[in-house]
C-alpha cells in the first residue's frame, strides 16, 4: 500500500512538472513566433537617451580637489496640470524637500494673472482705441533648487503611489456601486415588479462613476509625470572657496538647450576651466532603442556608447602653500589698503607656479555676484610700468655684454644726473648717493647708475636682453587656440620707433615700458636659476579619472640659450643680495635664510593729465631663497598702496612685510633647509676652536 502511495506521489510530481513546462513552452512559442511584440506604426516609440559625461575635476599638485562637479536637480512645478490637486500633491512633496505643505502650496497653486493694454489701430482716418485683456499664468514653477538625487530618487520612487483624495473617494463609490449592482435573478424580478426605472439610474450611477473614475485616473497620470519636473542640473563646486580662483576661472551654462533628461552643459569661462575645456569637458554616451508598453525592446537595441567623463587637470599649485599667500594678502589689504594687491610663488629651476592669487578676488562658487573687474587675473593681464624691479635686467644686460660689473665704481651725482639729452634723471628721496660701487648703487636702488648703465648698451642690445628675459612677449601661461591667449597681455613699449637716448636711461630704471607680475617674476627666477629663463608651468598632467596619466607637462626652457650666463647670475644675486642686507630691502631679512631680491615704485601715470602722479604709486618687491640655492622666488605687486605708517608706498616697505611672511611660512611648509643658521654656529666653532654643534 505505501509502495503505490509513493509511486502515485511520484507520477503526480513528474506529470505537475511537464504540465508546467509544457505550458512555458507554449507560451514562449506564442511570444517569440506567433505574435512577438513589435513596434508598428502606431505602437512604434523609438527612444534616443544621451548618456551626459560629468565634467573632470581640476586638482593640485598633492592631488587635492580645486574643482569639481556634482549632479543635482531643480524641481519645477507646472500649476495648470496639477490644477485642484495642488493640495495633494503639496502634502506629498513637502516632506521630501524639508518644507512644509504650507510653504509648498503657493508654488504649486493657479494664479492666472490678467494684463491689460491698449491697443490703437487706424481705421481709415479714425483711430481706434481698444483694450486688450489677456490671462497669462506660470507653467513653470521653481520649487526648489540644488536637490540631491537621493530626494528625487525617492520623489519618483512614491510619486507612482500619490492618489487623490477625490480619486479615493470616487474609486470607493463605484466599488460600493458594483457591489449593490443585482444578480440576473434580482435583475428579472425587479423588471416583473416594474422597477425598471431603477436599474437604468443605477446603471447610469455606475457608468458615471467609471467615467469620473477614470478622468481622474488620466489626470492622476499626467500629474505624477508632468506636474513635477525634477530637471538636472550639473553644478561645478569648487571646495576651496577664494583659493586661487583667478587661476581656476569659472564656468557658465551653454546656450544650446539640452535634450529632456540631460543637464546644461557646462562651458569653461576663465582660467584653467576655459583653458582645458575640451579635456575636462568628456564625451556623452548615446542609448538608441525602442520602448513598447513600457518595456524595452533588447533586441531591437541600436547604438550603445557609454558616456566618458571629462579627464581631470592636475596643477602645479600647492593648495597649502596657495592658502599661506591668500591669507598674507588678505593681511596686506588690512594693513596697507591697496587698489590691487598681487602675489607669485614660482620655483625658479623649473618654473612651476605655486601659488598665484591677487585682491580683490571672488568666490568662483558665487560668480554671479562678483564684479568684473574682482574675476581679472591681474598677474598675467594687468601691465605696470615695473620700476626699480627692472633694473635687474639693466644690470644683467650691462654685466653680460661686459660693459661693467658690480665692482666698479660709478658716480650716482648725489642723485641727480643730466643725460646727453632729454630730462635729468633723479633718485628717489634718500636716495642720493656719491661715488659708489654698481653693487652699493644696485643696494640702494639708484636710477642714476641704472640710466648710466643703461645708456653704455645699444638700444637693440637693451631691447634684445628685454626679449631674452621673457619681456615684449606672452609667456603663454594660459595660451590655447580656443582662448586667444587666456587674457594674457605680453607688456611692450609705447611707440618703440620713438628710441631715443632719454627714453633709454628712463627705461634702464623701469619707466617708459609696461610688463605684468608674471614676467617679472620669472625673470627674477631667471637670475636665480643661473640665467636659465624657463616658461612658467601652470598644468603638471592630464589624467583619467582612475588617475592613468594622458599628458604629461615637464619644465621648458624659454629659448635655445640661457639669458644671461652663469657667471652674470652670480654677480646680480650678490647684488640682489646686498639689496636684502644693506639696501633698501632690509625688512625682508629672514632669520635662517639668504634671502636676495629687489624693490620697486613707480609713479603712476594719471590718466587725465597724462603724467606722473605724486599720490598714487605701484609697489613691488620680488626676492628669492635660499640667495645662492634658491628653492622659491616670490614676487609682491601692491597698486596704489595707502601711505598709512610713513613711506610706506614705497616697494620695501609696503611689499616687504608681505614677502617677509610668505617667505617665512612657505620654508617652514616645504621644510627648507636653513642657510643662516648652520653659517653662525660654523663661524662660532672656528672662532673658540670647537666642533660646531647641530641646531635641532
Amino acid at each position: 500500500m505505501d509502495r503505490q502511495q509513493t509511486n502515485r506521489r511520484i507520477w503526480f510530481l513528474a506529470w505537475s512538472f511537464g504540465a508546467a513546462f509544457t505550458v512555458l513552452g507554449v507560451r514562449l512559442t506564442f511570444v517569440q513566433s506567433l505574435a512577438p511584440i513589435r513596434p508598428d506604426a502606431q505602437d512604434d516609440t523609438g527612444h534616443r537617451m544621451i548618456r551626459p559625461a560629468t565634467r573632470g575635476d581640476v586638482l593640485d599638485a598633492r592631488g587635492n580637489v580645486m574643482a569639481q562637479s556634482r549632479l543635482v536637480y531643480d524641481l519645477y512645478a507646472d500649476p495648470v496640470v496639477i490644477g485642484t490637486n495642488a493640495g495633494a500633491v503639496a502634502t506629498y512633496v513637502a516632506p521630501l524637500l524639508g518644507k512644509s505643505a504650507l510653504e509648498v502650496l503657493p508654488m504649486l497653486t493657479l494664479t492666472p494673472e490678467i494684463r491689460t493694454n491698449w491697443v490703437v489701430t487706424n481705421v481709415g482716418a479714425l483711430r481706434v482705441t481698444n483694450l486688450a485683456v489677456r490671462w497669462y499664468t506660470n507653467r513653470s514653477v521653481l520649487v526648489a533648487s540644488n536637490v540631491e538625487p537621493a530626494v528625487v530618487a525617492r520623489y519618483r520612487d512614491g510619486i507612482t503611489n500619490l492618489l487623490f483624495p477625490r480619486y479615493v473617494e470616487l474609486r470607493e463609490a463605484y466599488t460600493d456601486a458594483r457591489r449593490r449592482t443585482p444578480g440576473p435573478v434580482d435583475r428579472l424580478q425587479a423588471m416583473v415588479q416594474g422597477r425598471g426605472g431603477e436599474l437604468k439610474e443605477h446603471s447610469r450611477q455606475v457608468s458615471r462613476l467609471r467615467r469620473e473614475r477614470d478622468a481622474l485616473a488620466g489626470l492622476q497620470r499626467e500629474v505624477r509625470i508632468n506636474g513635477l519636473t525634477p530637471v538636472p542640473v550639473e553644478q561645478r563646486v569648487y571646495p576651496l572657496g577664494l583659493a586661487a580662483a583667478h587661476v581656476l576661472g569659472y564656468t557658465t551654462n551653454d546656450v544650446v538647450r539640452p535634450p529632456r533628461g540631460v543637464p546644461v552643459r557646462l562651458i569653461g569661462a576663465m582660467g584653467i576651466e576655459n583653458r582645458f575645456d575640451t579635456e575636462l569637458q568628456g564625451v556623452p554616451g548615446l542609448l538608441e532603442t525602442h520602448r513598447v508598453k513600457g518595456r524595452e525592446l533588447v533586441s531591437m537595441r541600436g547604438r550603445d556608447l557609454a558616456a566618458r567623463d571629462g579627464l581631470n587637470v592636475r596643477l602645479t599649485i600647492d593648495s597649502p602653500l596657495q592658502s599661506i599667500v591668500e591669507q598674507a594678502l588678505d593681511d596686506a589689504v588690512q594693513a596697507i589698503d591697496p587698489k590691487a594687491i598681487t602675489c607669485i610663488v614660482v620655483r625658479p629651476q623649473t618654473g612651476e607656479i605655486l601659488a598665484m592669487a591677487n585682491r580683490p578676488t571672488f568666490d568662483p562658487n558665487y560668480v554671479r555676484f562678483a564684479p568684473v573687474d574682482h574675476r581679472m587675473n591681474r598677474a598675467i593681464t594687468v601691465p605696470s610700468e615695473p620700476g626699480s624691479t627692472f633694473k635687474m635686467l639693466t644690470y644683467a644686460a650691462g654685466i653680460d655684454l661686459g660693459l661693467g660689473n658690480i665692482d666698479e665704481m660709478v658716480d650716482c651725482e648725489h642723485g641727480r644726473w643730466q643725460p646727453p639729452s632729454g630730462r635729468p634723471v633723479r633718485d628717489m628721496e634718500g636716495h642720493g648717493l656719491g661715488v659708489v660701487s654698481f653693487e652699493q648703487a644696485f643696494a640702494k636702488s639708484s636710477n642714476v647708475a641704472a640710466a648710466k648703465l643703461g645708456l653704455r648698451m645699444s638700444a637693440a642690445q637693451f631691447i634684445g636682453y628685454m626679449k631674452r628675459f621673457g619681456f615684449l612677449q606672452r609667456s603663454g601661461i594660459m595660451y590655447s587656440s580656443r582662448s586667444n591667449w587666456g587674457g594674457e597681455h605680453p607688456g611692450g613699449i609705447p611707440e618703440p620707433e620713438r628710441m631715443n637716448v632719454e627714453r633709454q636711461g628712463r627705461m634702464s630704471y623701469g619707466y617708459g615700458l609696461y610688463a605684468t607680475p608674471l614676467q617679472t617674476a620669472m625673470a627674477a627666477a631667471a637670475i636665480a636659476n643661473n640665467g636659465q629663463l624657463m616658461k612658467p608651468l601652470l598644468v603638471r598632467s592630464i589624467e583619467t579619472q582612475d588617475g592613468r596619466v594622458v599628458a604629461q607637462y615637464g619644465p621648458m626652457r624659454a629659448g635655445t640659450e640661457p639669458a644671461i650666463r652663469p657667471e652674470t647670475a652670480a654677480q646680480l644675486r650678490r647684488a640682489m643680495r646686498s639689496v636684502v642686507t644693506d639696501g633698501t630691502g632690509k625688512i625682508t631679512a629672514l632669520e635662517e635664510f639668504d634671502v636676495a631680491g629687489k624693490t620697486g615704485t613707480a609713479h603712476k601715470v594719471d590718466p587725465l593729465t597724462r603724467r606722473q602722479s605724486n599720490e598714487k604709486y605701484t609697489a613691488t618687491f620680488v626676492g628669492f631663497l635660499p640667495a645662492e640655492k634658491p628653492e622659491l622666488c616670490i614676487l609682491v605687486l601692491a597698486d596704489e598702496p595707502s601711505k598709512r605708517g610713513g613711506g610706506s608706498h614705497f616697494g620695501g616697505k609696503a611689499c616687504g612685510p608681505v614677502f617677509k611672511t610668505i617667505a617665512q611660512q612657505a620654508a617652514s611648509y616645504l621644510a627648507l633647509q636653513s642657510t643662516l643658521r648652520t653659517n653662525t654656529f660654523t663661524n662660532l666653532a672656528l672662532t673658540t676652536n670647537q666642533p660646531a654643534q647641530r641646531v635641532n
